[in-house]
């Protein structure tokens, strides 16, 4: 039962107008992040963490950033100095950070490359890692300190375990202490395969952020010791199956994510924080409780999940149906769709998830609606879209056939230019060893790691992300008098000489990579085997502005050279229309951008009469 007793504050709260919600802005990396349903199964538990709230009086905003260090968040431009732009005062901020700050065991990567610069060693271009006693605690401090200024309440967050089982234990470096085995630097040397005992804990982030929370009185939530706890309840086996990715250490599925989302808000309650706010459910609940498809085109299928979920549900066994209105399909195995489906559940338990396909065959606001019903409870799951006709465009594309080393121009068609840019990579030559379904000897040129003056260099050891340094990158730029709406972006992919190679394909907007999202994830690609994708995601490019779409490669915890990512075949395609019309809103028009106005100061970009901040949030 949702608590009634409310402090004076919460009183207050409760008959304030909607805009006085309550911000939850959740900082650090890809276990926290949010993810495209119909590209991975990977789920960040800050994606459900909403789900425990009372969504009239907190919102969570979820700024989990995928190969994330507290060094690489706070410094890159697109991320936490975005997200200071969004907080108000009386808002929360949830900062996890330690997955990737564990690269380099433990050095400092600052330290590190002074190191390598006085040998005569070519500097790291991997800038996330830090050292768990020094810099790891430095950047909490700043985050907490800048939070404060801003009127906001800070919230260290312990990182979610990784499933590194020894019997029936989790190892210290899965509850991320690298005391068994770390490097240092002293006197000027370089000290490998260090350890300390258990008892010392200079190597432990998780104890160095308990001390930062110490230190500047700020809630800490262990949830490092809670996940261990989980896990070690399901065991290895089901953890495995059941939890996690698949072939995956560090990042969970959907049940999951949603069980950790669920430990979070129970010690939150118990820690204080928003507690009048926060609803452990029993009964059957859908996650989100509201399906925005948000902009999407007519013509185009759209896939999103709902998830659906009860503990100590009666009776103990049964079924629960579900409908779908005109728009929608729906399946609970992601093969068959229908508009109706039925899940069966069992021990007083239902974890299901309701796979959901959208089609509109025209412009305009849609309102649809899933029904959930269970004897006498029935939930309604509103389901809207704002589709956009391609009707009257014109077309617009940028071929990169990468067909040959060096690398050809892009042919353009229609009103646009375009460019492919590499960032500590090289186009090392092109081999005809590759295989397309019946077809073999298919020529592509080889991507490898390099330094930043594109000198190939051996592949880091401890990556288990995307590092955003390191990326090929292809930028298509808007004519200054129209808008494109992007209708497909495709190329065919593989790895070669490895079956460790993976990938995100990552899209933003201007030099800071705005926006940014994951619209394509593989880990382990089949050496020399290639992969077709066709992606459909729904982007706009407003006048004058620049997508980036961004191929960012690493070798899943394995070092060497000799390893490459092949790419052939690169096409970007859409329609062009003339922008909305501003006139009638207030604000002074930028010259030669008619999309884009200046409303008291700040950047307002408008497209199809919406107003969106210099970020890409709807205003």
């Amino acid at each position: 039962m949702r608590k009634t007793v409310f402090s004076f504050l919460a009183a207050l709260l409760l008959f304030a107008p909607m805009s006085a919600k309550v911000k939850v802005h959740t900082i650090g990396d890809s276990t926290m992040a949010d993810y495209d349903e119909s590209t991975t199964d990977k789920r960040g538990w800050c994606t459900y963490l909403g789900s425990f709230f009372d969504p009239q009086f907190v919102e969570v905003n979820n700024r989990g950033k995928s190969g994330a260090s507290s060094r690489t968040f706070y410094d890159q431009a697109a991320y936490w100095q975005s997200v200071k732009q969004q907080m108000t005062a009386g808002d929360y901020v949830l900062i996890q950070f330690a997955h990737n700050d564990e690269n380099n065991n433990g050095l400092d990567v600052v330290e590190y490359n002074t190191y390598l610069t006085n040998k005569g060693e070519q500097p790291l271009t991997d800038l996330r890692g830090t050292c768990p006693n020094t810099t790891y605690k430095e950047f909490l401090r700043l985050y907490v300190d800048e939070t404060r200024a801003l009127g906001c309440t800070p919230v260290l967050v312990a990182p979610i375990c990784r499933k590194y089982f020894s019997g029936n234990s989790i190892r210290r470096n899965g509850q991320h202490d690298l005391g068994d085995k770390f490097s240092k630097l002293e006197n000027g040397v370089l000290l490998e395969n260090q350890s300390v005992p258990a008892t010392d804990h200079s190597m432990d982030y998780v104890y160095q952020m308990q001390q930062v929370a110490q230190e500047k009185n700020v809630t800490f939530i262990d949830l490092t010791s809670a996940t261990r706890d989980l896990y070690l309840e399901y065991g290895e086996a089901q953890c495995t199956s059941l939890l996690f990715c698949q072939g995956d250490n560090t990042h969970t599925a959907t049940l999951g994510a949603n069980l950790i989302a669920r430990l979070a808000a129970q010690l939150l309650s118990d820690a204080g924080v928003l507690s009048q706010y926060i609803d452990i459910p029993t009964s059957i609940t859908a996650t989100p409780a509201a399906l925005s498809i948000g902009d999407t085109y007519s013509g185009v299928q759209q896939s999103r999940e709902v998830l659906l979920t009860g503990f100590g549900l009666e009776p103990a066994a049964g079924n629960v149906s579900i409908s779908a209105s005109e728009n929608l399909l729906i399946s609970t195995d992601n093969e068959t769709f229908a508009a109706t489906a039925q899940a069966a559940y069992e021990g007083s338990t239902l974890f299901q998830r309701i796979y959901v396909h959208a089609l509109y065959s025209e412009g305009g606001n849609k309102e649809d609606s899933l029904v959930i019903t269970s004897g006498s409870a029935r939930i309604v799951v509103p389901v809207t879209a704002n589709v956009l006709s391609l009707a009257g465009g014109t077309a617009v594309s940028a071929h990169w056939a990468i067909d040959a080393k060096p690398v050809p121009a892009p042919v353009v068609t229609g009103p646009i230019s375009a460019e492919m840019t590499l960032s500590n990579m090289v186009a090392w030559d092109t081999k005809s060893e590759f295989t397309d379904g019946d077809a073999s000897d298919v020529l592509m040129v080889r991507f490898h790691n390099a330094d930043a003056e594109g000198v190939k260099t051996n592949w880091p050891s401890t990556e288990i992300d995307e590092n955003a340094a390191r990326y090929i990158d292809f930028a298509v730029t808007a004519p200054s008098t129209m808008d494109v709406r992007l209708t497909g972006i495709s190329m065919m992919l593989a790895a070669h000489s490895t079956s460790a190679m993976c990938c995100h394909i990552n899209t933003g907007f201007g030099d800071d990579l705005n926006g940014v999202q994951t619209i394509f994830e593989r880990k382990n690609f089949t050496n020399k085997t290639i992969e077709h994708l066709a992606l459909t995601p729904i982007l706009t490019i407003p006048a004058g502005e620049t997508l980036h779409v961004r191929i960012l490669p690493w070798h899943e915890n394995t070092s060497g050279s000799g390893k490459y990512i092949c790419v052939k075949d690169v096409l970007i395609e859409g329609q062009a229309f003339e922008p909305s019309d501003n006139t009638a809103l207030e604000g002074t028009v930028q010259q030669g951008t008619p999309n884009k106005i200046i409303v008291e100061g700040q950047v307002v970009i408008v497209r199809d009469g919406v107003r969106y901040n210099a970020l890409g949030v709807k205003l």
